[in-house]
């Protein structure tokens, strides 16, 4: 049989393969499925990108800010401790302390602003300063260190009006250790009677 006959008797078998009707309808429906799913995620890719840039340039303007309002903060509190120190006048210190307790009234105690009040209250000649730095450390009865700055002010105070204060002071924390300074002011005859009257009752008040 010749080759051009064998080809036409299996003419059917060259045909091409066609794909049943049903099995075309499931393959396009498939592939539009894959297809929409492939876009999605190139759509939502960018998105995401983006709003994790936003998040990231939002968070360091938040923290620019923040940093800003901090160094401003102690600028200003810088100046105010080194006006306790430069001030000239009794008054213009006695403002400087005020002024520090309005800006930072409602703060925990500030290491560099004690240390400048602790040298106020040892080293400060004017009645008035020394007692509004009283005042302010009274605001931090919990902090040991300010406990004993109070105690060691009382064993050395002169100033009688600066020594109530102590006096008062240190009833209203109920030290203990008050106790030596206390009968210090008692024994010392330079002691004002009304000084040595206040220091005597808050002494009996701790002995009980």
């Amino acid at each position: 049989m010749s080759l051009e006959k064998f080809v036409k008797k299996h003419q059917d078998v060259f045909d091409d393969k066609k794909m049943p009707e049903a099995a075309s309808i499931d393959f396009e429906i498939r592939l539009k499925k894959e297809l929409h799913q492939d876009s999605s995620k190139v759509r939502r890719l960018p998105i995401i990108t983006y709003l994790s840039v936003a998040a990231s340039v939002a968070l360091l303007i938040t923290i620019g800010f923040w940093y800003q309002n901090w160094q401003e903060r102690i600028d200003i509190r810088d100046n105010l401790v080194s006006a306790l120190d430069e001030s000239e006048t009794n008054s213009s210190r006695l403002e400087a302390i005020y002024e520090i307790e309005d800006t930072y009234a409602n703060e925990k105690e500030d290491e560099k602003i004690l240390k400048a009040y602790f040298k106020i209250l040892h080293d400060d000649s004017d009645a008035n300063s020394k007692s509004a730095v009283i005042d302010a450390l009274l605001k931090f009865p919990n902090n040991a260190l300010v406990r004993n700055e109070l105690i060691e002010a009382l064993g050395n105070e002169k100033e009688p009006l600066v020594q109530l204060k102590l006096i008062k002071s240190v009833a209203k924390l109920r030290e203990q250790r008050a106790k030596a300074p206390l009968k210090k002011i008692i024994e010392d005859e330079e002691s004002l009677p009304l000084v040595k009257g206040n220091a005597s009752a808050l002494l009996a008040m701790l002995n009980q």
